[in-house]
């Protein structure tokens, strides 16, 4: 069982676009944002000792990073000849869901410990992310004027990948750790973890935009501008976890 300590939050406005059509002006109303949360997570870690207070382990950590989206409504407004009122409707490209690739950091790591049963132990060392993707789903809906009723007509998957891009940016880091095992009878015993993660930064770079459904002219020209104007996300892999589990030596 594992408790993640993780935070951090994207924003993205792409700012005033440009209406496909003559006589139709829109108005953005909020920015795209994403909040990223630890979620699930799970730990394996196989050690061999070098002596009596030294060890040296190999480690496999897998963190889940739970996503939630809201996002820009779009108020699109058809000014029409008098004496005919104006037309107006929203598009909303906030109704998504986001879908992060688990983080599965390696680890080769020096643990000394103090005890032989009974004992407290640190470790240490230096760790390797593999590459993930990033997957927004975004749903395409459409409000019916003057009933507050919304249509999903269509869903636009944006995808990055982490790509170590820029200077000082990498797939490699490190990890800290202390932890405590308590006993519980022949080889068995129980391990309290507590354990931090560094890692350098990476880019996440945005593909081309796939849609499932076909979107009308003016949707499919704002879902065109936002992708164009899209820019690389700077993802911060570094996180805090805490872990009991059980430990069995041989």
């Amino acid at each position: 069982m594992v408790f993640p300590f993780y935070d951090q939050t994207f924003s993205y406005d792409p700012g005033a676009l440009t209406p496909p059509i003559p006589g139709i002006t829109i108005e953005e109303k909020g920015a795209f944002r994403l909040e990223a949360h630890g979620s699930l997570a799970l730990n394996l870690a196989l050690a061999r000792d070098l002596g009596a207070h030294a060890a040296l382990e190999a480690r496999l950590d897998t963190a889940d990073v739970a996503v939630r989206t809201t996002g820009a409504v779009y108020r699109l407004r058809v000014n029409l000849p008098a004496p005919l009122p104006p037309l107006s409707t929203d598009v909303d490209l906030g109704t998504g869901t986001v879908d992060l690739d688990r983080l599965k950091p390696l680890s080769l790591d020096v643990e000394l410990h103090a005890g032989t049963r009974r004992r407290l132990a640190i470790s240490a060392g230096p760790s390797w992310l593999p590459a993930f993707r990033f997957v927004v789903n975004e749903g395409i809906g459409v409000g019916l004027p003057g009933t507050g009723i919304g249509l999903d007509v269509a869903r636009v998957a944006l995808i990055a990948e982490a790509q170590p891009s820029e200077a000082g940016q990498g797939r490699f880091g490190g990890n800290v750790g202390v932890a405590f095992d308590q006993p519980l009878g022949g080889r068995l015993s129980l391990r309290v973890d507590a354990r931090y993660f560094r890692f350098q930064k990476q880019t996440l770079q945005w593909g081309r935009a796939t849609t499932t459904g076909a979107l009308p002219a003016i949707e499919e020209s704002l879902v065109g501008q936002i992708e164009s104007r899209l820019e690389p996300v700077v993802f911060n892999p570094t996180f805090f976890h805490a872990s009991l589990g059980l430990a069995l030596r041989f």
